[in-house]
């Protein structure tokens, strides 16, 4: 028997139970009645290829030996012309979502014919085997703890490491995986980065906790999965039989196999950054957040049961959050053609939502250039993806905002929904969309008489607070010292000297003086405060050395100009 024992009992093979009640076909090289694995012509081949043409004659029934041998060079690792790992890792996810064409005659003449490889539809036209200790010649020889295969194509690589003998057993393992893809080092060739062609998520695992991220990712992307929705921890506890692990939580999150698939289509994308491509994968609060949603959607008595308000603190994915949303309900044959209309309070963040829609593949979303150009968009065929600004609801003179469209399966998705969902242009957009549904996403719910998120779009559909972002490394935590600077005139303070001017006049004139001639902003800015001000940091930033910069938030720039004399 090969492997380091230890960490087989500590995490591979529990992973390998999992997979086992999850209903993969599992190979476990390390067990004593391990008989072979599937077919392979030497172990530079990555994809099993007996299980993938298998696969493509059940999802496409029609398709001939020809055309099968050719839907299977099309998606081996060798045949694709690729200047990167992440160049072929686009191009065979492209396969996977957008399928290939072929063309056959299958009865009506020879026409170009769709050739699948994952039946999204069917889930039990796909076949998921886990495999344990899967050898691969590349650069040099790699052997991966597991490694998932959906209809023969190794989908998910997972690095396992026992806690107890390595002392940072997540920074080996993402380590390890790095190294597998030959991503360390421009000047190492190392690994076997075709294994990683088709590679939808990579997992490091350790028994008591797991983190995931995608192909080509830095270590701080690895994150892990905490909510099991909607499954909870009790009800996961019942179904595996025993009280789940972190690594348990995360691999029945992510590969349960109607899970995996649906995070492959509708979950992952590939954003432009610069000269350089990033793959990203679903966090769980992005994942919960839509499927609430869409069970708010399919469960709906009534149009306006449809909405509601998705909490997820600055910084959590917002923007990620509603794109993933708008590919889960593109793809809902039950709601049509949808429109969706992705409303923002401000230029900067109608940029940032459209380029990040654009980034990520999204097909053709529209951007409103004006008031016209929005009603146009709005009256004319379904189906369209529009950005706008809530401002383009404005009305000219006394015209009221007209109808433009009756249409039920009109999605309305508002960023930053707590700041100007209200008043005229909110009601504006109500009159103009009537059937839409409306979705509020916020950082910073507002619940006030005059104003209130939740009155305006409807109770929460999820939450995920600062402390929730904090506690998963990804929001930095706010260390808060509190300070007063008390303001003295020649040892007396502002009140004592205020008494005694003013000691001839009622309480009720004393507040009229106070309120008239010192406003917050007057003490804000007295100089004698921002000296004391400044004092106490010049202290505090010679006393506590610190490798960053720090800025000053002054509350006018007559307040600002004082800083810098101070």
């Amino acid at each position: 028997m090969t492997g380091n024992w230890d960490e087989y009992q500590q995490s591979e093979k529990p992973a390998l139970d999992l997979f086992k009640t999850l209903g993969y076909k599992v190979y476990d090289q390390l067990d004593k009645d391990f008989v072979e694995l599937p077919a392979r012509e030497s172990e530079h081949q990555v994809i099993l290829i007996e299980e993938l043409k298998s696969a493509l004659k059940r999802i496409n029934p029609w398709i001939n030996e020809n055309n099968l041998n050719k839907a299977v060079n099309e998606i081996r690792p060798a045949r694709l012309k690729a200047n990167s790992l992440m160049a072929a890792n686009e191009m065979i996810y492209d396969k996977l979502i957008n399928h290939i064409s072929l063309q056959q005659d299958i009865g009506h003449g020879k026409k170009n014919q769709t050739v699948k490889y994952i039946d999204y539809e069917n889930l039990d036209n796909n076949s998921f085997i886990a495999i344990n200790q899967f050898r691969v010649k590349g650069k040099d020889p790699i052997k991966p703890d597991i490694t998932l295969f959906v209809n023969g194509l190794p989908l998910a690589v997972i690095e396992c490491k026992n806690n107890t003998t390595c002392n940072e057993p997540e920074e080996e393992a993402i380590n390890q995986l790095r190294r597998y893809q030959n991503i360390r080092s421009d000047d190492t060739e190392e690994g076997a980065e075709e294994l990683f062609y088709p590679n939808q998520l990579l997992v490091a695992a350790w028994g008591d906790s797991a983190t995931s991220a995608t192909v080509g990712a830095p270590a701080q992307a690895f994150k892990g999965w905490k909510d099991p929705y909607p499954y909870t921890k009790d009800s996961l506890a019942e179904l595996l039989g025993k009280v789940p692990t972190g690594q348990d939580i995360l691999l029945f999150s992510l590969f349960k196999k109607n899970r995996f698939l649906d995070i492959i289509r509708n979950f992952t994308v590939f954003e432009d950054k610069g000269n350089a491509k990033v793959k990203m994968a679903c966090r769980y609060q992005q994942y919960r957040a839509v499927q609430k949603a869409v069970e708010r959607i399919k469960n709906a008595k009534s149009l306006e049961d449809r909405n509601g308000t998705v909490w997820h603190t600055q910084g959590s994915g917002k923007s990620l959050t509603m794109l993933f949303l708008a590919l889960k309900l593109r793809r809902m044959k039950d709601i049509g053609n949808p429109t969706m209309l992705i409303v923002t309070d401000r230029v900067d963040l109608d940029e940032q939502i459209s380029g990040t829609f654009k980034k990520c593949g999204f097909p053709n979303p529209e951007r409103a250039g004006s008031v016209k150009d929005l009603k146009e968009l709005l009256s004319s065929e379904a189906g369209r993806t529009i950005m706008t600004t809530i401002h383009k609801f404005q009305e000219y003179e006394d015209e009221k905002y007209p109808v433009l469209t009756e249409r039920e399966n009109v999605f309305v998705m508002a960023d930053e929904a707590h700041r100007t969902q209200f008043k005229d242009l909110a009601s504006n957009m109500r009159r103009a969309l009537p059937n839409a549904a409306y979705i509020g996403f916020t950082g910073t719910p507002i619940d006030k008489e005059s104003r209130s998120t939740l009155r305006t779009f409807g109770d929460y559909i999820d939450t995920y607070t600062i402390e929730e972002s904090v506690a998963d490394n990804a929001t930095l935590p706010i260390k808060y010292e509190s300070r007063l600077a008390e303001l003295h005139v020649e040892d007396r303070t502002l009140d004592e000297v205020f008494d005694q001017t003013f000691h001839r006049y009622s309480d009720e004139e004393k507040q009229k003086i106070k309120e008239k001639y010192a406003t917050e902003n007057d003490i804000a800015e007295a100089s004698s405060r921002i000296k004391t001000i400044a004092l106490d940091i010049i202290k505090h930033y010679t006393e506590k050395i610190a490798p960053f910069k720090a800025q000053i938030v002054a509350v006018s720039r007559q307040a600002a100009v004082r800083y810098k004399e101070a």
